[in-house]
């Protein structure tokens, strides 16, 4: 009796356990018809500029882009430029097409609708009003200061360098491909490196080596998201005279240097 008894409750244990974890499966928290996305916590440094996300949430409070919808192809990368040194890399220095998705959220934020093509054209046709793309035009890459100055064997070293990014973000009519408006947005990416070296006998030891830290701006993010973001809202003002009038003045100087808010 008393393990027929056990025998029974542990199966009434586990089938509850069961009907406990079927539900855990289906109850995901997110209604039908509503996108699941999964939100990371990410360094402060790599997030898109506060002054560029204010323009964003600027156009939208506006209302210029409601009901506008915008075709979001492959960002193009025309810079030619490979990258097969640095730690990681396997091939360019700028991401091939991705940033599209910068775009689509730049428009998202502005207060638009976005239809990316990326993974290729829809099955459904969704009549738009535009089609914006970008490209990378142009990476050049300096090094104007390097000095390695030892006295008797043993000093400071340094390098700083630098590497300038060029995009463009073009909005075209959605149909026609007749171009409405252009920007053209420039980044300088910073390095710099600074150290000891030695070179020097000890007492009949040679000792050589260099300790150095270094400090550079990734290429492939920092260097893109909020550049980007800054086109799409550039071309957008341009378009639409009221979002201009409103939110201009928060990126009028990155937009223009040296003319100021």
């Amino acid at each position: 009796m008393t393990l027929n008894f056990r025998r029974s409750a542990a199966v009434a244990a586990m089938l509850g356990l069961s009907a406990t974890l079927a539900g855990c499966a289906h109850d995901t928290g997110v209604a039908q018809n509503e996108v699941a996305v999964t939100s990371a916590t990410l360094p402060s440094s790599v997030q898109p500029y506060p002054r560029i996300e204010r323009t964003l949430a600027c156009i939208a409070e506006t209302g210029v882009l409601h009901g506008s919808t915008f075709v979001v192809g492959s960002f193009a990368d025309s810079t030619g430029k490979i990258n097969s040194n640095a730690q990681g890399a396997t091939g360019a220095f700028v991401p091939q097409g991705g940033s599209a998705a910068y775009i689509t959220d730049a428009i998202t934020k502005a207060g638009g609708r976005a239809i990316s093509t990326y993974f290729g054209p829809p099955n459904r046709k969704i009549p738009a009003r535009y089609a914006i793309n970008g490209i990378f035009n142009s990476l050049d890459f300096g090094d104007p200061v390097q000095a390695d100055v030892r006295v008797a064997g043993i000093g400071p070293t340094a390098n700083f360098g630098w590497a300038q990014l060029s995009l463009s973000i073009q909005l075209d009519a959605a149909e026609t491909r007749l171009n409405h408006q252009m920007s053209m947005i420039q980044r300088p990416v910073r390095y710099s490196q600074v150290g000891v070296g030695v070179g020097k006998d000890f007492n009949g030891t040679l000792v050589t080596g260099n300790v150095a830290v270094q400090n550079q701006e990734r290429l492939q993010l920092e260097a893109l998201n909020g550049p980007i973001a800054l086109g799409v809202a550039d071309v957008i003002m341009k378009e639409f005279p009221a979002a201009r009038e409103h939110c201009h003045g928060l990126i009028d100087d990155l937009i223009r240097p040296g003319r100021g808010a």
